[in-house]
């Protein structure tokens, strides 16, 4: 084996390996020099300008000056390597000199190797929350909020969009997306998002499942939706940067600042983003904004006439009463659909009810949250339907659409007592209808009218004497006007089957003279 020479690389590395405290033997082997040369240099026998021929090197006189303990702390902090070189060394040398220097001392400060992917003006843009949430307070309660921000950015021109909202629902979600669209002046053919749930249902490697509302605003702007892979964030590169640089910059710039509101944040972002976009790109050597605007913004599709309508999916089952339960609130569904599955749409102003593929109920959207009842009877059985209509106003109209007699009767007794003759309203009612299809309108409400006015003259409201009076006027009628009670009963003479006839006729009238007074026995 041919005897390995000793480099000033070498050199160094044992410094290294003796500084990180590791013994002679293992540098020896690790290296594949002698354990007594590790020990003459741990000792300070060999020194660095005895490496070589050549004349000893010796480090700039920058690197000195440099405090890489506390350089490598902050780094180990979290902190961007460039501010650090801002910070300590930007006057001494050049930051492609600072990381040279700081990845030789620092060898696992090193990155892994890239794919570099290039995107074509117009071709995609990428999506996602930032992890770091802005708080706010309300100043009228001292209640202290976070508000969410959603980033957006277009991957060609890498031009940065960002708006705060309360929560990540999907109306907030699906609301960020059109302003970002709008914003762009346009729409890219990709859209690459995270895989929360607001926009994925199901992920999956090759054939993820959007949520129905995502898809629905894909589909309304005629773009691509590509979600990334689950804890892949280099699938969206561009927006995991924007997070850092726009949530870096908003911190700086409003550090001893008091947020009351998130429209108060959503312009203290719009401003942030606004100097992001204009200043000059490091490596574009010209601003996103510009060039988004000569190279971009013409390749990105149209935008469509009509303005999305924010829209939200949800899945409810149908309870035994006929409605859905959403946001606090009652939505009535054909009592058919009972005990079944069914999707629900919401939008701004609507609520929209599907079985399958077929649209059963529309409501308008309830967003008091008090518990209010939306139902419409059609949607209930006929005996609920009979339930709900039972109502003194509903009798009330119901009576006065059948005689106006009726209905004073009807409002007679609501003021004694309405609902304890609810019931016997619903009677008279039900009674008065039944004659005016059995012998029409024109004769009932004359029967009507004659039966309440002999209801009112005995002061008698019982449902079964207007019965009996309708009938007996049914009969009056039939009989020309004579009733069972005005007819005279003609007896025939000499009938032996009539009591009282002939000889026992006058024995009766005799003994009756008899119990009578003197002077009013008949002659």
């Amino acid at each position: 084996m041919a005897r390995r020479i000793m480099t000033v690389k070498r050199f160094e590395e044992i410094q290294r390996l003796i500084a990180a405290g590791k013994s002679d033997r293992f540098i020896s082997r690790a290296l594949g020099c002698r354990r007594s040369k590790v020990s003459r240099i741990r000792d300070g026998r060999d020194q660095l300008q005895d490496v070589g021929k050549g004349p000893a090197t010796t480090a700039p006189l920058w690197v000195e000056q440099v405090d890489w303990e506390t350089v490598l702390s902050d780094i180990g902090a979290g902190h961007e390597i460039k501010k650090i070189w801002e910070e300590k060394s930007k006057e001494l040398t050049t930051y492609a000199n600072f990381c040279k220097k700081l990845h030789k001392r620092y060898p696992q400060l090193m990155k892994a190797s890239v794919t570099l992917r290039e995107f074509s003006p117009g071709d995609r843009c990428e999506v996602d929350y930032a992890g770091d949430r802005i708080e706010w307070m309300d100043y009228r309660t001292g209640e202290v909020f976070e508000a969410h921000v959603f980033l957006g950015i277009l991957s060609f021109s890498q031009l940065i969009f960002a708006w705060a909202s309360e929560d990540e629902k999907s109306p907030n979600w699906l609301s960020a997306h059109r302003k970002m669209y709008e914003a762009f002046g346009g729409v890219p053919h990709v859209t690459v998002c995270d895989c929360l749930k607001t926009g994925v249902i199901k992920t999956h490697r090759y054939d993820p499942d959007l949520n129905p509302g995502y898809a629905e605003i894909a589909s309304h702007y005629q773009t691509a939706v590509v979600p990334a892979r689950p804890a892949h964030p280099k699938d969206k590169p561009f927006v995991e940067g924007s997070v850092k640089i726009v949530m870096r910059a908003f911190r700086f710039m409003y550090r001893r600042h008091t947020f009351t509101s998130i429209t108060e944040i959503n312009h203290a972002l719009t401003r942030t983003v606004d100097l992001i976009n204009r200043k000059p790109h490091s490596r574009f050597k010209t601003s996103r904004l510009e060039r988004w605007a000569t190279q971009e913004k013409p390749a990105l599709k149209c935008l469509p006439t009509v303005a999305f309508e924010a829209v939200e999916w949800k899945l409810a089952r149908v309870h035994p009463d006929c409605t859905v339960s959403l946001e606090s609130a009652y939505y009535s569904v054909p009592h058919p659909h009972r005990g079944k599955k069914i999707r629900i749409k919401l939008t701004a102003t609507h609520v929209e009810l599907f079985v399958d593929l077929e649209r059963v109920a529309l409501h308008p959207r309830d967003f008091t949250r008090k518990g209010n009842r939306h139902i419409i009877n059609e949607h209930l059985p006929a005996n609920s339907q009979a339930y709900r209509e039972a109502t003194p106003q509903n009798i009330l109209s119901q009576a006065r659409f059948i005689s106006e007699d009726l209905r004073g009767v009807v409002e007679e007794l609501f003021a004694k007592d309405t609902l304890g003759n609810l019931r016997r309203a619903q009677g008279l009612i039900r009674r008065a209808h039944v004659e005016i299809q059995d012998s029409g309108r024109e004769n009932a409400e004359v029967w009507i009218a004659e039966a309440i006015a002999q209801m009112r003259r005995f002061g008698n409201y019982r449902v079964r004497y207007f019965e009996a009076t309708l009938h007996q006027m049914k009969l009056k009628s039939k009989s020309g006007g004579k009733t069972k009670a005005d007819r005279e009963i003609q007896r025939l003479p000499g009938n032996p089957m009539l009591r009282y006839q002939g000889v026992a006729e006058e024995a009766l009238q005799r003994d009756f003279n008899e119990l009578l007074p003197h002077e009013e026995r008949k002659k």
